[in-house]
C-alpha cells in the first residue's frame, strides 16, 4: 500500500470519528431555543431590460499560439 493511499484511509477514518463523536455530543446537550429572529433581505431592483432589445454579447479574445520547435542549441 502506497503512503498515499495510507494517508487518505487515515484522513477518512479519522473524518469519520470526529463526526460521530460530534453527534453524539450533540444528543448529550440539551439544545438551547434562541428567539425566533426575523432577518431582513435586501435586495437592489435592476431596471427592467426592453423586449426588443437583446442584452449585447461579448465579444470572445483570441490569442494566437506560437508553436516553438526544438532545435539543438
Amino acid at each position: 500500500m502506497s503512503a498515499a493511499a495510507t494517508a487518505a484511509g487515515y484522513l477518512y477514518a479519522s473524518g469519520r470519528l470526529r463526526g460521530c463523536a460530534a453527534r453524539e455530543q450533540e444528543q448529550q446537550e440539551p439544545k438551547q431555543e434562541r428567539p425566533a429572529k426575523e432577518k431582513r433581505i435586501r435586495v437592489a431592483v435592476m431596471p427592467a431590460r426592453e423586449q426588443g432589445k437583446p442584452a449585447p454579447r461579448r465579444t470572445p479574445k483570441i490569442e494566437y499560439r506560437v508553436r516553438r520547435r526544438w532545435s539543438a542549441e
